[in-house]
């Protein structure tokens, strides 16, 4: 028996002729699918992660927690409390055994149960060059920015949350910022003059 909550779920056992929760498990990574829109009016950015983001990543400990609030600790990959695997779309999967001893455990499993909760979320960052931007147009004609992740450094925490995108508009500003710094063109001027100057010299 599964209570399902959109990408986070509650998972069962029988005990004592009963159906008591077993773990909390969820994908909290999902590939080759572009995110809800994100970040505010001034900088509007989706995301896609690549199957392959994850190959390579620092994955040895990431923490579970609710809404990413690390006071609302869950389990730890560090710890044996929680457990992560590679997703068939090359996301990552977690799975939290469920500790009835534990009030944490108990409310985010009441919320899951009651479908409050909305999905899974993830906190990551990304390899020098692991991202790169490309500019689109929102349907209301904005501008809309398209990150797409190739090389994921490292994993921070996973976790059930409100609401299942992240919101770290400032790291994904940093890198937008630095990757527009990387591929900026000259100005026609300054290629114009570096023409005439080989003219000079030939």
């Amino acid at each position: 028996m599964r209570v399902a909550a959109s990408g986070v779920e509650l998972e069962y056992r029988a005990e004592n002729g009963a159906q008591v929760p077993a773990a909390i498990v969820g994908q909290a990574i999902v590939c080759g699918v572009r995110s809800i829109v994100l970040g505010p009016p001034s900088f509007r950015f989706v995301e896609t992660i690549a199957p392959t983001a994850l190959d390579g990543a620092d994955l040895s400990d990431i923490e579970g927690v609710f809404n990413h609030n690390p006071d609302i600790l869950l389990g730890r990959t560090k710890s044996n409390t929680m457990t992560v695997a590679r997703a068939a779309d090359g996301g990552l999967t977690y799975h939290i055994p469920f500790d009835a001893n534990d009030p944490d455990h108990n409310r985010v499993g009441s919320k899951i149960k009651r479908g409050d909760l909305a999905g899974s979320s993830f906190v990551f960052d990304v390899k020098k060059g692991g991202d790169s931007w490309t500019e689109e147009r929102a349907a209301d004609g904005s501008k809309l920015y398209h990150r797409h992740v190739t090389q994921i450094k490292r994993v921070y925490d996973v976790c059930p949350v409100t609401k299942p995108a992240y919101t770290d508009t400032t790291t994904a500003k940093r890198s937008h910022d630095a990757f527009e710094e990387e591929h900026t063109v000259a100005p026609s001027y300054e290629i114009e003059s570096a023409q005439l100057d080989l003219k000079k010299r030939f």
